[in-house]
């Protein structure tokens, strides 16, 4: 009788909590300037200053159920691994003792045990062999950014919003984030306090701030507040900086450099004009809006910043010189031979042994008239949350993950943001409300989200042929990407997930 009333409390549940959360049927259309920019503000970490909000999920014994998660082993050494999904033992560190606390919250709360499998190279493979197998090897997985957008084109992703218990209203998900990624009012994948690694992935501008004072180029935090911090500024003052320190007549990473940066840049100062490459129309459906005079307008900057060897250096056009570029690009920062470092923020603890102060900005807008900053993912990096189509119980799925993501708040969240990031490495206040405004401005434009026929690619050209030529491009380009999206539009809307 325990076990039918059981059943049947919980089915009661399951009908209760998806008839108020999910569904992309409410979401709310948005006037002025930010309307036209998918995923213009996105809500950033959660206000502290407000009441806790509890979950609306109940206790539910799932019988010592051996819950896996599927995310990232990393490269490079521990670079972008996942650390933010399991942990076996608490050990001091803030993230870890955060992720472990939390984790045996949940399996608490619904008798279960946590598993973690880490993939890298091949996390996308195992998962899409996985999934066409029917096995049930995961539960839930986190692929980058890219590797979801091609799940979605085929199939392999559950709509998150007919996920029972899954609340995306609620403040532990990012909701104008998710509300950008959703395609024909469906959502495939999301971010929030659940993982940090999105986080990571943000990018920004670190300088240095004792080269900033050596050279008097003024307060770059007034800039910032003052609406002045454009890459006309970011341009001028990487030319004044960069010099052959060795005498060679050569640059090179051993001389100092206005602008450390890598060939993807060209389009995160792109996406810092706020110029999209989609936009969604009245059925929530992408539309290709580039081709226009202001995006050749920004480009035209973009380009002149990345093709002026004497600002700036790509980290590909000299990787072929050193065993690790992005060591030797590190100590050029660090070794206060750099002015800025386009990076994102996982760069920043890597800063520890710097003795130079530096400081965090957002990208540069594209000039003063514009209206406000928006920041962008690196989405080869940034991962998502996903549920598979094979999935044999997306109830108990959903009711554990919105526990895990309404528990992160006050575990994950406060210890990666306020504890790591602005207490531990942030090096002044300035750059704590630096990094507010960064992650609470972030872009999720859906063309590089899918990457559809290699938009990504089409940006980094203009850096790597270090020429304007928009036009003769984007007519090369079009009717691939046409293609490409209109076959991603009908998979979806004729999905039966």
């Amino acid at each position: 009788m325990r076990k039918i009333f059981a059943i049947v409390f919980v089915s009661a549940m399951i009908l209760i909590l998806a008839s108020s959360c999910g569904g992309g049927e409410g979401a709310e259309k948005k006037d002025g300037p930010e309307a036209d920019v998918p995923g213009a503000a996105d809500e950033g970490m959660p206000d502290k200053t407000e009441a806790k909000i509890e979950h609306e999920v109940p206790d539910i014994d799932f019988g010592e159920y051996v819950f896996t998660v599927l995310d990232r082993e990393g490269y490079s050494g521990t670079y972008w691994v996942s650390v933010d999904m399991y942990a076996e033992a608490e050990n001091g560190e803030p993230v870890n003792d955060a992720v472990f606390r939390r984790n045996r919250r949940i399996e608490e709360k619904f008798n279960i045990k946590i598993r973690e499998i880490k993939k890298e190279a091949d996390l996308l493979s195992f998962a899409q062999k996985s999934i066409m197998a029917g096995d049930d090897d995961f539960d839930v997985l986190y692929p980058y950014m890219q590797n979801a957008g091609a799940m979605i084109q085929k199939g392999q992703l559950l709509n998150l919003y007919e996920v029972p218990y899954l609340c995306f209203d609620k403040p532990w998900w990012n909701k104008v984030t998710n509300d950008s990624m959703t395609v024909a009012k469906k959502l495939y994948c999301a971010v929030g306090d659940i993982a940090t690694i999105t986080n990571d992935s943000t990018w920004a501008v670190l300088f240095n701030k004792e080269i900033t004072k050596n050279l008097d180029l003024g307060d770059h935090y007034a800039m910032v507040n003052e609406g002045k911090w454009t890459i006309g500024v970011l341009h001028e003052n990487s030319k004044k900086v960069t010099q052959d320190l060795n005498g060679d007549g050569v640059l090179s990473l051993e001389d100092q450099w206005g602008a450390l940066n890598q060939h993807e840049t060209a389009y995160c100062l792109f996406a810092a004009s706020g110029q999209p490459i989609m936009q969604k129309d009245a059925n929530d459906l992408p539309v290709l809006v580039l081709n226009n005079d202001r995006t050749a307008a920004v480009l035209t900057k973009v380009v002149e910043f990345m093709s002026d060897e004497f600002a700036q250096v790509k980290a590909e056009d000299h990787a072929s010189k050193y065993g690790d570029i992005w060591a030797v690009m590190m100590d050029t920062f660090i070794e206060n031979r750099a002015l800025y470092a386009i990076w994102p923020l996982r760069a920043v603890p890597d800063m520890r042994s710097m003795e130079a102060d530096f400081g965090i900005l957002p990208l540069p807008k594209y000039d003063e008239a514009q209206d406000r900053y928006y920041s962008v993912m690196q989405y080869n990096n940034a991962t998502v949350m996903c549920v598979p189509v094979s999935s044999k119980n997306p109830e108990r799925t959903g009711a554990i993950l919105e526990v895990w993501a309404a528990e992160s708040v006050e575990t994950l969240t406060r210890a990666y943001y306020e504890i790591n990031l602005k207490s531990k490495h942030a090096r002044d206040d300035e750059s704590s409300a630096m990094l507010d405004l960064i992650l609470s401005t972030r872009v999720v434009e859906q063309g590089l989200f899918f990457n559809w026929a290699g938009m990504q690619e089409f940006f980094m050209g203009f850096s790597q042929r270090k020429q304007m030529d928009f036009a003769s491009q984007y007519e090369k380009a079009e009717p691939k990407w046409q293609t490409a999206i209109e076959k991603t539009i009908e998979q979806i809307v004729n999905s039966e997930n």
